[in-house]
């Protein structure tokens, strides 16, 4: 009988949390101004952009580059929320595929259980039973229980390769995090900042500006709460396949164990 191979991954530790830097902007002062502003309105899908122009200044590179930077943000911001979704996705997958296993892990210990006593192996007092269960009688279908073993364990390494995909994207993007605090760089906010910095030369509407800036990190923040539950979830379930990894290798021996057991049995028997 064809012998279940023996199943094994080590993996890493998932990183602690490190709160998201905040970047202070620029106080801005009241401005009173009788120029006519047109408000221009960029659609977006993470948030509409609303800023307003004073087109009679001239744009500066300065300018030209911080917008440039706050509506980067806004693309970067977005696309980290549609694959911090797919990842938290994936992870849910993998969720209902180590409950399910977990599952079909117990019957599968239960006849083990039987069986190491009926080989010897262990002695009865492993079992559950008591005075009332003299005389009961128990039956246990050999085939199907390597069967059932067999396919758990192939189970077992599909799912390894699903969670080792997912720990890989989970690790680099919070070692990322680590390193940067943010999938947007310090240099964008920055960019940005110059406008504050000479906001009387900026064709663009400090006021408005800053209340949009405002509005995106409302956005940002949601963003960022998406990302700790996902960092709370990655840690739980990568937690959660070890432990069942640990257990299944030990049924996978005892398996082979009681397979070798059989053989003997079956050779006396001759």
């Amino acid at each position: 009988m064809e012998k279940t191979p023996p199943f094994s991954i080590l993996m890493r530790e998932g990183p602690k949390k490190r709160p998201v830097k905040t970047v202070k902007m620029a106080v801005i002062p009241d401005i009173h101004t009788t120029t006519i502003m047109k408000e221009i309105v960029r659609e977006h899908q993470l948030r509409p952009i609303v800023l307003r122009f004073d087109l009679d200044k001239p744009r500066s590179d300065f300018e030209k580059k911080g917008l440039d930077a706050h509506y980067l943000m806004h693309d970067l911001t977005w696309d980290m929320l549609q694959t911090l979704k797919e990842q938290y996705r994936i992870l849910e997958e993998i969720d209902y595929e180590i409950a399910e296993l977990e599952y079909l892990l117990l019957p599968i210990e239960q006849d083990l259980d039987i069986l190491e006593v009926m080989l010897k192996i262990k002695a009865p007092s492993v079992l559950p039973f008591d005075e009332h269960d003299d005389g009961a009688e128990i039956n246990i279908n050999i085939g199907e229980f390597f069967k059932g073993a067999i396919y758990h364990n192939q189970r077992i390494q599909d799912l390894h390769d699903e969670v080792s995909e997912a720990y890989r994207w989970f690790n680099a993007h919070f070692e990322m995090i680590y390193e940067k605090e943010s999938w947007i760089d310090e240099q964008l906010w920055d960019d940005i900042q110059q406008i504050y910095s000479n906001y009387l030369e900026a064709q663009v509407d400090i006021v408005s500006l800053d209340r949009d800036q405002e509005e995106f990190k409302e956005a940002l923040s949601q963003v960022i709460e998406l990302q700790d539950r996902y960092n709370d979830y990655g840690q739980v379930l990568f937690a959660s396949f070890n432990a069942l990894q640990a257990r299944s290798e030990e049924c996978y021996r005892r398996t082979e164990i009681v397979n070798k057991g059989l053989d003997e049995l079956n050779k006396n028997l001759k």
